[in-house]
């Protein structure tokens, strides 16, 4: 039976040194590729029947358990013993199953210079940037006052609570209209947003440049503290992190 032992994010580079020494090590018996489409197929059909199966089902069970919902879809790779688990930074474009080890279209994927928008958000300031692989290629930053949250209650409280929003949507209309104009000169592969979550979510809701990408803008959050022109220098790194899960038979 596998448990995990080890989850984590990584960069690309640690990443593929993992790829080369599983495979030198020689004991990976099964690749499995799925699509974010595959994988959300997969949790279902698994969900509406009893555990149980072969190593293969309760890998793919446990790898999906771990990752959650993943809109970039799984790589497997599985030994008699241990499994490594990879939710990569861009979506698999094809499902494959094959014997023994294959990280070709992993490889692929991972040296891929794709262009990427990038939005970071807090409230207070914003950084807009656009990287191919590890290049910023164009970039603007900027702050803007929002209010700290009032304490006292009443109508002062309601008055200020009211002046706050206000002062939020002015950032979020400002932040997406810069991301427009950054964003306008390139064609873009995919647009990542990196911040505060709820600060996110209500700024991913309000700005229809972002609604517009539909399927481009990516579910993963990038971490970052201070929305900067120094957060966006190293924003590539971010960008081509992965969540890595590795299993072992107990």
């Amino acid at each position: 039976m596998l448990e995990l032992v080890e989850s984590h994010r990584t960069g690309k580079a640690r990443l593929l040194r993992l790829l080369d020494e599983a495979a030198g090590a020689d004991w990976v018996c099964r690749t499995i590729y799925l699509t974010a489409e595959a994988a959300a197929q997969v949790k279902a059909e698994r969900g509406a029947r009893a555990a149980g199966g072969g190593t293969e089902d309760e890998a793919l069970r446990l790898a999906m358990d771990a990752a959650g919902p993943t809109d970039t879809g799984l790589a497997l790779f599985l030994g008699e013993r241990r499994a490594i688990a990879i939710c990569p930074p861009f979506p698999l474009s094809a499902e494959a199953r094959r014997d023994g080890m294959d990280a070709a279209p992993l490889r692929r994927l991972l040296r891929a210079e794709f262009v990427v928008g990038v939005v970071l958000l807090r409230l207070g300031r914003y950084a807009v940037g656009v990287v191919r692989g590890e290049r910023l290629l164009a970039s603007k930053t900027s702050a803007r006052y929002v209010k700290n949250r009032h304490r006292a209650g009443g109508q002062s409280q309601r008055r200020f609570e009211r002046s706050r929003e206000r002062l939020v949507r002015e950032l979020y209309d400002k932040t997406c209209e810069t991301a427009q104009s950054v964003f306008a000169p390139f064609e873009l592969d995919y647009i990542m947003l990196g911040g505060e979550g709820s600060t996110l979510t209500g700024f991913a809701q309000r700005c229809r440049c972002i609604r517009e990408f539909g399927g481009k803008a990516l579910e993963r959050r990038l971490a970052v503290d201070q929305p900067n022109q120094k957060a966006l220098n190293g924003i590539a790194f971010e960008v081509y992190k992965n969540r890595v899960y590795l299993f072992q038979s107990v």
